[in-house]
């Protein structure tokens, strides 16, 4: 790989980065300088630059083809992108960072949030009245770093923690379905090797599995399958020549059976299928290896502000069954 160009023009630590949906060549970055920037990957220039009222910093955002949202240290803001005009604050649902951001992929008028605080909420966008905005919370009980969806229908929500605990949720009830408390120590025991740190989870529609990966410090990534019952690790990928440090990120390429990853080593390796041996249904080997593409970024909206309804609105959303953190 060759390196390419660099897109200036933040401040600030980037806190998100994505393709605008139907918009191949349109990127959008949020960061801590308090701007949601959309960049022409063409041309290397913002497109379109949307600002956060007060410079608040943005810790989290995603956009669907038609709208953004951001994410605050307690609120969540939305925007037209045609436009660029505010349409929305969704304000104090969160009480700390709100850490995720993501749309519903078969809905751009569901909008989850999670946050520091534990919660990950669920919005209606069609409604027009504050109090009837929050259609579910879900109390996780450990600050929120990461989620997804998964199922035939995404109806199904699987979340991390900031103590590498991993969560699998009922958007339909808005409760658990499995909680992993030791995810760690679980797959540790499993692999016979230390596994440090949980990556991300990846949902194959056509088998309608989910797997979890998660790393160790050397560079290992392990594969591993999750139901609901219980999580069997499935493959380990490491190669001597392959990573040798965290690995941050991957892509699953479901249609030609490759895995990439890109880690702190600034190695991007990528990894297709061996022959299956006998004792063996999946294994993986590195086939090729490159130096990451590396893009260094340098370092007024029509809202209106209401007071704080979080309490009674998480109460009426979770329902009598569902333990709300007051």
């Amino acid at each position: 790989m060759s390196y390419l160009s660099e897109l200036k023009g933040h401040t600030k630590p980037i806190t998100s980065l994505g393709f605008v949906p139907k918009q191949p060549k349109l990127l959008f970055s949020s960061s801590l300088d308090g701007t949601l920037a959309f960049w022409d990957t063409t041309t290397g220039k913002t497109a379109r630059v949307l600002n956060a009222p007060d410079k608040a910093a943005f810790h989290s955002a995603d956009c669907t083809s038609k709208a953004a949202a951001a994410g605050t240290e307690t609120d969540v803001y939305l925007w037209d992108l045609r436009s660029g005009k505010g349409l929305m604050q969704l304000p104090e649902y969160h009480t700390e960072d709100v850490t995720a951001l993501k749309f519903h992929p078969s809905s751009d008028a569901a909008l989850f949030s999670a946050g520091g605080d534990g919660f990950i909420n669920q919005y209606d966008l069609k409604q027009t009245d504050e109090d009837e905005i929050l259609e579910a919370a879900i109390n996780t009980e450990q600050p929120v770093t990461s989620f997804g969806f998964f199922g035939q229908k995404s109806e199904y929500m699987y979340a991390f923690s900031t103590m590498e605990e991993m969560g699998l949720y009922d958007l339909e009830t808005a409760m658990p379905v499995v909680k992993f408390p030791d995810v760690r120590e679980k797959l540790s025991a499993s692999a016979r090797t230390s596994i440090n740190y949980l990556v991300d989870c990846h949902y194959n529609p056509k088998n309608n599995r989910l797997f979890l990966c998660s790393g160790t410090t050397s560079g290992g990534f392990l594969v591993t399958h999750v139901s609901k019952n219980n999580m069997q690790p499935m493959v380990a990928l490491y190669n001597h020549a392959a990573h040798t440090d965290v690995i941050r990120d991957f892509l699953w390429l479901d249609d030609i059976e490759a895995i990439i990853t890109a880690g702190e080593d600034s190695k991007i390796c990528i990894w297709g299928p061996e022959k299956p041996k006998e004792d063996t249904a999946m294994n993986f080997k590195a086939t090729s290896q490159a130096k990451a593409v590396t893009k260094s970024i340098s370092r007024k909206s029509p809202y209106e502000s209401s007071a704080s309804r979080r309490t009674a609105r998480r109460e009426r959303a979770s329902g009598a069954d569902y333990k709300v953190r007051k």
